[in-house]
């Protein structure tokens, strides 16, 4: 009995065990564990190569029309811009160019009005009788007309503003230091040729300051006279400055000193039944007709003189003629007796007036026993004023000349 209870207990004791073959692959040297964990690190990398691949593969292929696109679209954009530029470009020059030509359309139709021709008409003796209508009729089939359409540069005057100072005169002869060395005279004594009238009142009445009287300045070398070809119209001017014409026709002409300074004589031609007035508010732009003054040259032509001596004009039945001082500054005026010179001898057209011959001033000595000129057949030789507003220098010593 007691050997069969420990047969039994043996039994249950051994019961739990299991028993655990190694499997075939342990055998021969092999190692199942490293080998296999080879593999997998093996498939493991040669599977994330490929998913690598794969994902590359898919950004290229869902990049590449992405960038085409976006590079369309730049293009899009660059070449919509440049039109749109363009076409504003043309649009605004288009704008701008077409009211150019509408200004131009209307100055031009503002200067050819269609009128009945003009008969020019320059007879220095005219005859009593009336002109017969026939033949009239007959000269404006003839006769070339004077008249044209003024081009555009051409059209405008320029004008300086008042200026009624001069630069230096040492001896108060009315003529400026420059104005001396232009007429070749002595800036340090007002009678240069000792015959007792002053250099500027000799110069502004066209006589020679530098030659005993009586010496006509025209005669004296020192000024040359200037025919124009348009229009016949004459004025004296100084032989050391320059002469040149704008256009062709010498419409218009300057006269120009070495520093600058010019004098400018222009033509107009007038246009049926206009007067001086409707002319000066049309192309006098900025100009006060009240400034202006009736004067008579020394060619007894009449015109209308500025207040400072630096514009003048003159009309007859066919032209208006304007002479303006031009100068570079504001400053005092270098050439006002040399302008006042110019228009004292301007003449429209040739005129049988002739200049006086110019008295010789009696001394001191003989003056008692000098007879007595007839006051019908003198003048007074006056010098030039001009407006400053100061009254007190106003008046001048006055001579007499024959007529």
């Amino acid at each position: 009995m007691f050997g069969k209870k420990k047969d039994k207990i043996k039994k249950d004791k051994y019961s739990d065990l299991q028993c655990i073959v190694i499997p075939d692959v342990f055998y021969g040297g092999q190692d199942p564990y490293i080998y296999h964990s080879h593999i997998e690190e093996n498939n493991a990398v040669k599977g994330s190569v490929l998913n690598d691949e794969k994902l590359k593969k898919q950004k290229k292929i869902s990049n590449t029309p992405t960038n085409q696109n976006n590079k369309t679209s730049k293009k899009r954009i660059w070449i919509f811009g440049s039109i749109f530029l363009l076409l504003a470009i043309g649009l605004i020059s288009w704008y701008y160019i077409n009211d150019y030509n509408k200004a131009k359309a209307k100055l031009l139709a503002e200067n050819t009005k269609s009128t009945p021709p003009v008969v020019i008409v320059k007879n220095d003796n005219p005859p009593p009788e009336k002109i017969p209508t026939t033949t009239v009729i007959i000269a404006t089939s003839t006769i070339k007309l004077a008249t044209s359409t003024p081009s555009l540069q051409n059209v405008f005057l320029e004008f300086s503003p008042i200026l009624t100072l001069d630069t230096a005169d040492v001896d108060a002869d009315k003529l400026t230091d420059l104005e001396e060395e232009v007429f070749n005279t002595d800036s340090g004594k007002w009678d240069s040729d000792d015959d007792k009238y002053y250099d500027g009142q000799e110069v502004y009445n066209l006589y020679n300051p530098k030659g005993l009287a009586p010496v006509k300045l025209i005669d004296s070398g020192l000024i040359v006279e200037y025919k124009n070809p348009y229009s016949g119209y004459r004025i004296y001017y100084p032989i050391v400055w320059q002469r040149g014409s704008v256009d062709i026709q010498e419409k218009q002409v300057l006269f120009s000193a070495s520093n600058g300074d010019y004098i400018e004589v222009r033509v107009f031609p007038k246009e049926v039944g206009q007067t001086f007035i409707n002319w000066f508010s049309r192309y006098a732009e900025g100009q006060n007709y009240t400034d202006l003054s009736n004067f008579k040259n020394r060619f007894a032509e009449n015109a209308m003189i500025r207040k400072d001596s630096l514009v003048a004009y003159f009309e007859d039945n066919n032209y208006i003629f304007t002479i303006i001082y031009h100068t570079k500054d504001r400053g005092p005026i270098f050439y006002r007796h040399i302008m006042q010179m110019m228009y004292q001898s301007f003449r429209m057209s040739k005129t049988n007036t002739i200049l006086p011959e110019q008295v010789i001033y009696p001394s001191v000595e003989n003056a008692s026993s000098t007879n007595v000129l007839d006051n019908s057949s003198t003048i007074n030789i006056v010098l030039p004023i001009v407006d400053t507003g100061d009254t007190t220098n106003n008046t001048s010593t006055n001579t007499t000349s024959n007529n």
